[in-house]
């Protein structure tokens, strides 16, 4: 009777070897897990400082909001939403015929105050007639003077005689006195001669003022670019300063991407980068840095005390802050246009580790298709 029972026990111990080996191979799975976690955190620390990628990069560039520098209504748009423009194009126009008054205005001005010029040096010539005049009559009383002073000595006229001829020489000079007066004046009112005179100096900026109010109703592109979130309408009143179209300046495009701080070690101005953009899966483009951000204000690290003066220790979100990191593309093949705020993942290549580079290669190229993906 034990012989059945010892079979039985053998049979139901024969699986524990089994259960045993699945154990172990679970246990070296679960370690080899842990392992590769391990290594891949260790090399996420290592490549973060070597070569740092953010998927936080977005295309940058000059917006414009462009604004008249004159008021009126909008007389002729030249342009719609979206359209591609070149440097100088007309945009929009606002009415015109204002302006044209204000230019006539300023040039019949200056004909009225051309013709009060020349007016003003007459009445100088006059005066210089007046002072020679004057002059002469002075001139010819103090002779008179002389000659009435020999023959007094002489005994030949009388001395009324001398008299009446010094009152003479002094009427004459009061008189030279007078007429160079007046003619001082004359030149002191009209101001210096020529265009340097501030009567025609005045009319003249005027003149120019009315000419570049009316250049100004004409809007144009500042340079090669795009028109873009438009909702102008003709008959719009324009006003002086108040933005009527805005303006991405495509020429000036570039990339800016904000990276952590602990991914700042190595980076400098010149370090290679590589970049993927979402609209173009599978390609790889590159670049290089132009300038790394000095401030952050995120954490509230940039919030100073109202009664200090003292900047304020961040008490939440102590997580690293991000800097803005400006990047220029090289050349970028035909038919690629990165849009103004489209998304990039960026690689930084610093030179501090050829085999961290070839990794971040990888991470890239597979990242142009992931992040078409995602």
């Amino acid at each position: 009777m034990s012989e059945p029972k010892s079979v039985a026990t053998e049979k139901a111990a024969a699986p524990a070897p089994a259960v045993q080996d699945k154990t172990k191979q679970a246990r070296s799975l679960t370690y080899g897990i842990f392992l590769a976690v391990f290594i891949l955190w260790i090399y996420s620390l290592w490549a973060d400082r070597v070569t740092p990628m953010t998927d936080m990069g977005r295309v940058n560039g000059e917006v414009i909001r462009l604004a008249p520098q004159v008021s009126g209504p909008v007389d002729s748009i030249h342009v719609a939403n979206n359209d591609a423009v070149s440097k100088g194009q007309l945009l929009v126009a606002i009415e015109k015929a204002p302006f044209e008054l204000e230019v006539k205005a300023a040039e019949l001005a200056l004909q009225k105050a051309a013709q009060s010029y020349h007016a003003d040096s007459a009445s100088i010539e006059v005066a210089k007639a007046n002072e020679a005049a004057a002059r002469a009559a002075a001139n010819n009383a103090r002779m008179q003077v002389e000659r009435y002073r020999a023959l007094l000595k002489k005994g030949t006229i009388s001395r009324a005689a001398m008299d009446d001829s010094l009152t003479q020489l002094q009427t004459a000079e009061a008189s030279l006195t007078q007429a160079a007066s007046t003619l001082e004046k004359a030149r002191f009112e009209i101001g210096p001669r020529g265009e340097d005179n501030p009567e025609i100096q005045a009319v003249l900026n005027e003149r120019a003022q009315a000419q570049l109010n009316l250049e100004h109703t004409e809007l144009k592109a500042p340079a090669n670019g795009v028109i873009t979130n438009m909702t102008l309408a003709k008959g719009n009143y324009a006003s002086a300063g108040q933005p009527l179209l805005t303006f991405i300046n495509t020429e000036q495009l570039w990339l800016t991407a904000m990276v952590r701080e602990n991914s700042l070690a190595y980076l400098k101005r010149d370090d290679a980068v590589k970049v993927v953009f979402d609209a173009y899966p599978g390609q790889v483009f590159t670049g290089k840095i132009t300038s790394i951000g000095f401030g952050s204000s995120g954490n509230g690290n940039l919030q100073a005390n109202a009664g200090t003066g003292l900047l304020e220790s961040p008490t939440s979100q102590p997580s690293a802050q991000r800097f803005p990191v400006n990047i220029q593309f090289d050349d970028l093949p035909p038919g690629v246009s990165p849009r103004y705020g489209g998304r990039a993942v960026v690689a930084f290549y610093p030179g501090h580790s050829y085999l961290g580079e070839r990794l971040a290669d990888i991470w890239i190229w597979a990242w142009s298709y992931i992040s078409y993906v995602s």
